[in-house]
């Protein structure tokens, strides 16, 4: 794929996602419709970023996606430069040979741009419906003459091929053979013993990039001993208090949505109503499901002054005036669930003052109390500290920065945080870079404290009208725990989806009463694949053998331990944006796809990947 097709993708990806046609971005950004139109299909490379980024910033890009389109631009304007040069240098572009009456025919030209270069539109596949109006062509035209480029191409027209001279042809031809011979060439000599592909047929693009530009390493974005996943890996949040459960198969329910908070419990002071809780509970325990209690939504006796929460319960989003009552709560829950409940989460989306409105000193000294009260009622029982939001903003990660300055985490066996894409409906492989920006802080800020990370999905401020397509939720939800394997290098261990039973909200996986959607059919599909595989390595592109932009994690059967063991293994591949093709690798017998079906393969087939994930089984 050329630079200026990449480029082309993340503008048309931006455009994708803001729902605007080009009229409606040529009338916001003021370039005519058609010079969006070629931006986008990557036929003319912008003349200066400025127009580049006038798209961008209508269709909502961020600070990250403006610095992925600079430099997208700055190689495609670096490649068009360099074709114009290499055809000003060809001394076959003006030899007499060459030309030829009909090639010149005013009745058979395209009409030259003002800057006395071809319209590159005339050379794009013909589509079935017209790109731009009269007004709009004339209009690209002075956007040509102020200086867009034409796009290098790659393929020309049959028609230009017949109007050549006999040298040029040959020439041609000999060029031809020569580029078929390097890409045999290059298939051959890939890595047949790796766990990816061989070969490369196009380019997907998207997705974070693994490290800053410089030293070019070869090699996964982390690779481990074989180690089975956290038996709660695939977690949900619940959104139900009839203590029904998921229709597919997960691996842990977290109790947040469920009307649960500390202010249903415990109405009145030392008042306790167990019966959603209880519910919910032996709703889980029937299904066999780990359960994750989330704290929170103190009481409005307890915090009187409070503000309150957005939930109709009278509960606040300030922590209780007594720390006392906050002491006897959670006692009351963890002596009443002892051995029932596994792991309990003491708050929810810090961040948002909707949820809590207190100081950090103040939240540090509820988890150290908590944790101390639940330790002592349950040994077994995990604690995660309070689900820290925001963590696209700067205020929320300073926020988050000095909570891990408190030292609350040394008394926590994991941290909750709220890793999302930065939209709603974006897709998840922006998680990682909020991933790593995550473990940054932990090492500046908790002197190398390694801290395990359960993801409990996007925060307070998440957006309900967002609305994503059948095929993006298919393919989000289940690419959703892809990526927490993905970041399994950022300490990431346990992935909550948000949520089961809502229906205000982007993805849909399953109503209460409902069926599941196809969304959730695949969540419990890929859970059956990996749920007793050891993972061993996560990676990206050529540094594992593949296409740039095909994610891939690789997994073991049975008992092996070491990364180079030999013996069957397995490996799940995607991508964020686009399609690309490598064959398969020596080993390959058994294709999966998301749908259900599956198809026998062989070493040297040629497999597409694309948006919607697949597992290539191997044997040893």
């Amino acid at each position: 794929m050329s630079e200026s097709h990449q480029l082309a993708d993340l503008l048309q990806e931006l455009k994708e996602r803001s729902g605007r046609s080009y009229t409606a971005l040529a009338s916001r950004t003021g370039l005519s419709r058609s010079s969006v139109h070629r931006y986008c299909q990557g036929l003319t490379v912008p003349a200066s970023f400025g127009m580049v980024e006038r798209i961008a910033r209508v269709c909502g890009a961020g600070q990250e996606e403006l610095d992925r389109l600079y430099t997208a631009w700055t190689r495609a304007e670096a490649q068009a430069r360099e074709a114009e040069s290499e055809a000003a240098a060809d001394p076959e572009a003006t030899d007499p040979e060459a030309t030829d009456p009909e090639a010149t025919d005013p009745a058979t030209e395209p009409s030259a741009a003002q800057d006395g270069t071809r319209d590159p539109t005339q050379d794009a596949p013909r589509r079935t419906t017209q790109d731009a109006t009269h007004d709009d062509a004339q209009e690209a035209a002075r956007d040509d003459a102020r200086g867009s480029r034409e796009a290098p191409q790659h393929s020309h027209r049959t028609t230009w091929f017949a109007r050549t001279s006999p040298r040029q042809r040959l020439r041609t031809l000999l060029i031809a053979v020569i580029v078929a011979a390097s890409v045999v060439s290059a298939v051959t000599v890939d890595r047949w013993s790796d766990p990816g592909g061989t070969g490369s047929g196009g380019k997907a693009s998207g997705g974070a990039a693994d490290r800053p530009s410089g030293q070019q390493i070869d090699g996964p974005y982390w690779a481990l001993a074989p180690k089975p996943l956290d038996r709660e890996f695939f977690g949900i949040t619940m959104n139900t208090d009839t203590g029904l459960m998921p229709g597919f198969s997960v691996s842990g329910v977290r109790l947040w949505e469920s009307e649960t908070r500390w202010a249903q419990i415990e109405p009145e002071q030392g008042k306790f109503d167990w019966e959603i809780l209880e519910r919910s509970v032996k709703g889980a325990e029937r299904k066999r499901l780990p359960i994750l209690f989330v704290f929170g939504g103190t009481p409005g006796w307890a915090a009187p002054g409070g503000p309150k929460t957005p939930y109709p319960d009278d509960s606040r989003a300030a922590p209780p005036d007594d720390l006392a009552d906050w002491d006897r709560f959670v006692e009351a829950v963890a002596t009443r669930y002892r051995s029932r409940i596994g792991a309990y989460e003491l708050w929810d989306s810090v961040g948002a003052t909707s949820h809590y409105d207190g100081n950090m000193s103040t939240l540090a000294e509820m988890v150290r109390r908590a944790a101390r009260i639940i330790k002592r009622a349950d040994p077994d029982a995990k604690v995660a500290c309070p689900s820290f939001g925001k963590l696209w903003e700067p205020e929320g990660r300073a926020l988050f920065k000095k909570f891990v300055r408190t030292g609350a985490y040394e008394f926590c066996d994991a941290a909750a945080l709220k890793l999302h894409p930065r939209r709603a409906d974006g897709p998840p492989e922006e998680i990682i870079e909020l991933a790593a920006q995550a473990e940054d802080i932990f090492r500046e800020s908790n002197e190398g404290q390694r801290v395990r990370v359960w993801n409990t999905g996007p925060g307070a401020e998440i957006d309900d009208g967002a609305r994503l397509s059948d095929r993006r939720a298919n393919d989000y939800a289940v690419r959703f725990y892809l990526v927490g394997l993905y970041i399994r290098k950022s300490n990431v261990d346990r992935m909550y989806f948000y949520a089961w039973g809502g229906r205000n909200i982007p993805l849909v996986v399953q109503l209460v009463g409902g069926r599941p959607t196809e969304a959730g059919r695949r969540i419990g599909r890929l859970h059956g694949w990996l749920a007793d595989k050891r993972i061993t390595s996560c990676g990206k592109g050529s540094g594992v053998g593949l296409p740039d932009g095909v994610f891939e994690c690789v997994f073991r059967r049975g008992q092996d331990r070491e990364p180079d063991a030999v013996g069957p293994w397995l490996a799940v591949r995607w991508t964020q944006h686009g399609r690309a093709s490598s064959r398969l690798s020596k080993g390959a017998y058994l294709l999966r796809r998301m749908d259900g079906s599956s198809e026998r393969v062989r070493a040297g087939k040629r497999v597409e990947y694309g948006e919607t994930p697949v597992l290539v089984e191997y044997r040893a």
